[in-house]
């Protein structure tokens, strides 16, 4: 299978997706992902990012997050814990390119892995000097 890592801006998409951008090439990787074509990856850590997403968004009110956290793990994405050694690469990613240690996590395990990191977050990752292939949606 095709392994790609995929961020949380990636997986809100799939749940809260009014206005949405680039939610019909989101919702066909996880439907790729659900038919066994390609596994998607991300640190561990993605559930609780997406519940603070979905926390802050303004199309939600409390009980549909509520609903939506509960139903995170129907997704069904592979979770990598963040290991000593994966922070550490982390964080050196995240010195070289000026991001959070939360998105250079991504792009740590896209690189360790030897696969693409799939994202929409413009601001962190384009234009970034990385052997990592960053697929921006």
């Amino acid at each position: 299978m095709n392994p790609m890592v995929v961020d949380s801006s990636v997986a809100f998409k799939w749940l809260s997706p009014r206005g949405e951008s680039g939610l019909e090439r989101a919702v066909e990787l996880l439907l790729s992902h659900r038919a066994g074509e390609l596994t998607l990856m991300a640190p561990a850590f993605l559930h609780v990012e997406l519940a603070s997403s979905l926390r802050h968004s303004r199309y939600l009110d409390r009980d549909e997050t509520i609903a939506l956290v509960g139903a995170l793990g129907e997704l069904d994405i592979e979770l990598i814990e963040s290991t000593p050694t994966r922070l550490v690469a982390a964080t050196d990613l995240s010195y070289r390119h000026g991001m959070s240690v939360y998105d250079a996590l991504f792009l740590a395990l896209a690189k360790e892995l030897s696969c693409p990191l799939i994202t929409a977050d413009r601001k962190a990752f384009a234009g970034i000097d990385t052997p990592v292939e960053i697929r921006l949606l």
